[in-house]
Formats: C-alpha cells, sequence, structure tokens
C-alpha cells in the first residue's frame, strides 16, 4: 500500500490530505514492488557528487538528493532547475519518510511554515511523490523525479509520527494513526524551481 493512503483521525484537514492521496492513487499511481525488493543503503553516509551504481534506485544520475530525516527535509538547493532530476533518500534509522511536493500560485508569498495547514490537496495533485522506508532510497509514485515548471513548491511529508512502516507499505487500505503528521513537526520545505 501506498503511504498517501493513511488516514489520521486527527480532523478534517487530515482527512481531506488522505482522500486526496487517494485519488492520486486511484489514477493509478501504485508501485508493484513489495518491500523485501527494495534495496537498502545507507544514505547518512552519501555524498551527493558521487555516482551511486544501479541498486541505488533513483539516486543514480540525480542533480539533487533531498534527504529526509526525523523531522526535516536537508540538501534541498537553493534552486532547481527546471527539469533537473530529484531523488529523496530517508537517513531515519526508524520512520519511513516522504517527499510530497505540490506547485504554489505565483502571488502566493506566504512561507511554506504557514501554507501546509492552509494547503487543499484536493486543490491541486502533487507533482512528485517519492516514499522511502527507514534507511531506504525513496521511491517514486507520481512523476519521473523532475519538476518542469518554473515557481515555488511546497515539499511536505504527510506520515504520521510514530508510524509503523511496515503497516504503512504492506497494509491493505488506509492506515490509521492518532498521530499528527510528520509536516506538524517540521517536516515542509520550499524548493524554487528556475528555468
Amino acid at each position: 500500500m501506498h503511504p498517501l493512503t493513511t488516514r489520521f483521525r486527527t480532523g478534517p484537514r487530515a482527512v481531506a490530505i488522505a482522500a486526496s492521496a487517494l485519488l492520486v492513487l486511484a489514477a493509478g499511481c501504485t508501485s508493484t514492488s513489495s518491500s523485501a525488493e527494495r534495496e537498502f543503503s545507507d544514505p547518512q553516509s552519501v555524498d551527493p557528487a558521487a555516482t551511486s551504481d544501479p541498486a541505488d534506485g533513483e539516486r543514480v544520475g540525480a542533480d539533487a538528493i533531498i534527504t529526509g530525516r526525523d523531522y526535516v527535509f536537508e540538501g534541498i538547493p537553493d534552486v532547481v532547475r527546471a527539469g533537473d532530476t530529484i531523488a529523496f533518500v530517508n537517513a531515519s534509522l526508524e520512520e519511513a519518510h516522504e517527499l510530497v511536493v505540490f506547485p504554489l500560485d505565483a502571488d502566493e508569498t506566504r512561507p511554506v511554515e504557514e501554507l501546509w495547514e492552509a494547503l487543499d490537496p484536493t486543490a491541486a495533485e502533487p507533482v512528485l511523490v517519492s516514499v522511502a522506508g527507514p534507511s531506504q532510497d525513496g521511491q517514486l509514485y507520481v512523476g519521473d523525479g523532475t519538476i518542469t515548471e518554473p515557481g515555488r513548491y511546497l515539499a511536505i511529508c504527510f506520515l504520521p509520527v510514530g508510524g509503523d512502516p511496515e503497516l504503512i507499505f504492506e497494509q491493505e487500505g488506509p492506515v490509521e494513526s492518532d498521530a499528527p503528521p510528520h509536516a506538524s513537526v517540521g517536516m515542509v520545505a520550499e524548493i524554487v524551481v528556475e528555468a
């Protein structure tokens, strides 16, 4: 199961986020690999300038590597060039993380820390969704790892704090959680894309 189908019992906003994610998945954005098939790597030792071998998934040929830690995104360049390939790596030893990227309106000026709370995920589809279990490279569920249009983007992780990675990846149907999403404890960031 894809982690974006997580359902939180913490309020209508969280339910709207989960419903939006289900719509994205219903449109055919699924992965066929199981957690047993995923290759493990040590993201804490990743040198973004180094080349990886093909077992390292989307890191091969990536122009930018964004790292998820408990509960922040690291390694986001000041500017990403339109069409650059973005790879996601999870450096957490215990929690799954995701990189969900939404475009922001051109006239939007608020900082992303405020925007995620006002996000209506049903109003826009993410342009990129990459999900990684503990100490894993991300797997793309939406997009091809590139952002092609210049602008500001919101990067966010909706997974529940303390969520069991095995349940997130393997349970059929939504994973229910009383825990808040990682975004509520700081796992939001801005990605600026220029031509």
